[in-house]
């Protein structure tokens, strides 16, 4: 990854430069001789032959496969963002795992799998909705997001400095720097949205490898499942699973912003959270773009300021319903031409917001996910820095568990992702920016049962009336009542054409019912 991340990695813990360390790249590959190689091969334990574990057949050191299928977009230059063919130009061999192995030397298991020989079905963890966790289940939690702020990420670093930079003024230091495993989580974000650098003053704002396209919901499951890791092994809990904060209410206040999840807001700066929460005191990283490209350099993870939602600003906004989940849900195209975000009734596109969520296409309209970046306000607002809110984690834990139920209703084929001609970084093979190692937009486009976890969640379409269908009904009524007249008109017109009339000669008894007795 780039020098921004390992500048993220250092300044959330106020650690010094390293020396032999780079990017969102694991720290072991981060020396000289690995950078000017572009080799990331590292061995597996302590015998140095075993390289990414080929002795135990776990992998090889192989070239790196970069999609190099045409994209379309804004983004027109070439070889000038250090993002394009993902990694390679940083590491153009790394390790390729075998079977179930993972990792960037081959000593970890895919999601979903586990034991020595990664041949073992991992029981899923279970994704539930944050109000429904237990006491002990939401200090878990909480708990590991706290932790997990304060602890340096034992493998990975982030850069420091523009990619053409990355060895320092000699040739001979990588700009790199630690911080901590939630800093990292924010910088992988960020550094996926950041502008490309041209110079002083002239940021290049064309290319978004984690929105505006189809690996929107790719790139962020893969985000999450990489902090549920981490949290897991930070913890010790191999249960962990990351709550989702099922936002579709309606309603124009936030019901996880409260001292027991993710702070209220201030009394006396409602802009800032509450100093009874454990989120009062976060500072946030990566916030100052502007000041990034005007110093063409990234993001070193120096804190910038306290977290902040602006429920001031809102002008009134509410948040999505459940009609605009189901409306959503209810698209059975995955994505359509120009797989951006002017796409129409596209289930990708209506997600994210930039359609209506029945997804027509409207540019004045902000829904679903955007909607609730937009509603919260303050840091979560810019793509940017919006993750350094920890609201952030459960608001996308909901947006992959729609994901997820998509594509168990519709079961795509690989087909629907398109191949090529989609934004920069959005083809189907491309390797998601900015993780490391490779890993394509393909691998991850499959149900949740398969990465290991699922969602506790009933997103089952309930049958609402609406005003169309009550009027529908009250036509349906009317005709039925009309028809009815004009059978009993006819039924009348037929007897007395033969002459019948009822009880005209008819003769009544004035005995009592009892008399007749």
């Amino acid at each position: 990854m780039s020098p921004l991340w390992w500048g993220l990695l250092f300044g959330c813990l106020g650690c010094g430069i390293l020396p032999a360390t780079w990017a969102q790249f694991p720290r072991v590959c981060m020396t000289v001789g690995s950078l000017a190689s572009k080799e990331c091969c590292p061995p597996l334990g302590t015998e140095l032959a075993n390289i990414c574990g080929s002795q135990e057949g776990r992998g090889q050191c192989t070239e790196v496969q970069a999609d190099t299928r045409p994209w379309s977009g804004r983004y027109v230059l070439r070889n000038q963002d250090d993002r394009e063919q993902w990694p390679r130009k940083f590491f153009n061999r790394t390790c390729r795992c075998t079977g179930n192995f993972a990792g960037y030397n081959c000593g970890d298991c895919r999601f979903g799998w586990t034991g020595s020989n990664c041949d073992q079905k991992k029981p899923p963890v279970v994704r539930k909705n944050i109000h429904s966790l237990t006491p002990q289940e939401r200090e878990q939690f909480l708990g590991a997001l706290a932790l997990a702020k304060n602890t340096t990420h034992p493998d990975y670093v982030i850069t420091t400095q523009h990619w053409l930079g990355l060895l320092g003024p000699n040739g001979t230091k990588p700009q790199i720097a630690n911080c901590s495993i939630y800093d990292y989580f924010v910088w992988l974000h960020y550094y996926s949205v950041r502008d490309t650098l041209l110079g002083p003053g002239r940021p290049y704002k064309a290319a978004d490898f984690s929105h505006r396209g189809p690996a929107f919901v790719t790139w962020h499951r893969y985000h999450l499942l990489l902090l549920e890791r981490d949290l897991q092994r930070l913890t010790g809990n191999e249960s962990l699973a990351l709550p989702y904060w099922n936002f579709a209410t309606g309603r124009n206040e936030c019901d996880v912003c409260t001292d027991q999840l993710f702070g209220a807001a201030r009394q006396d700066d409602p802009t800032l959270i509450s100093q009874n929460s454990r989120f009062s005191s976060w500072e946030i990283v990566c916030d100052s773009l502007d000041d990034y490209n005007r110093r063409v350099t990234l993001c070193n993870g120096t804190y910038e300021g306290l977290l902040r939602r602006n429920q001031v600003g809102r002008n009134n906004e509410k948040l999505p319903t459940l009609e605009d989940i189901q409306d959503c849900l209810s698209l059975n195209k995955f994505d359509n031409p120009p797989f951006f975000q002017n796409s129409s009734f596209s289930f990708r596109n209506a997600l994210e917001g930039f359609d209506k969520a029945d997804g027509t296409l409207d540019s004045q309209v902000v829904s679903l996910h955007n909607l609730v970046h937009s509603f919260l306000n303050g840091t979560n607002a810019l793509p940017h820095s919006a993750a350094n809110d920890p609201v952030f984690v459960v608001l996308h834990s909901f947006t992959d568990a729609l994901f997820d139920e998509w594509m168990k209703r519709f079961k795509p084929s690989a087909d629907a992702w398109p191949q090529e001609l989609a934004p920069i970084g959005h083809n189907r093979m491309y390797n998601m920016v900015p993780f490391f190692p490779p890993v394509t937009n393909a691998e991850l486009f499959l149900t949740a049962d398969q990465l290991g976890y699922s969602y506790a969640i009933d997103l089952t379409v309930k049958e609402t009336w609406g005003w169309t269908t009550i009027l529908l009904m009250v036509i349906g009524v009317l005709m039925l009542l009309a028809g009815l007249f004009v059978l009993l008109a006819f039924l009348q017109y037929r007897r007395l054409r033969k002459g019948y009339t009822p009880l005209m000669e008819t003769h009544l008894s004035n005995k009592r019912y009892v008399e007749e007795a």
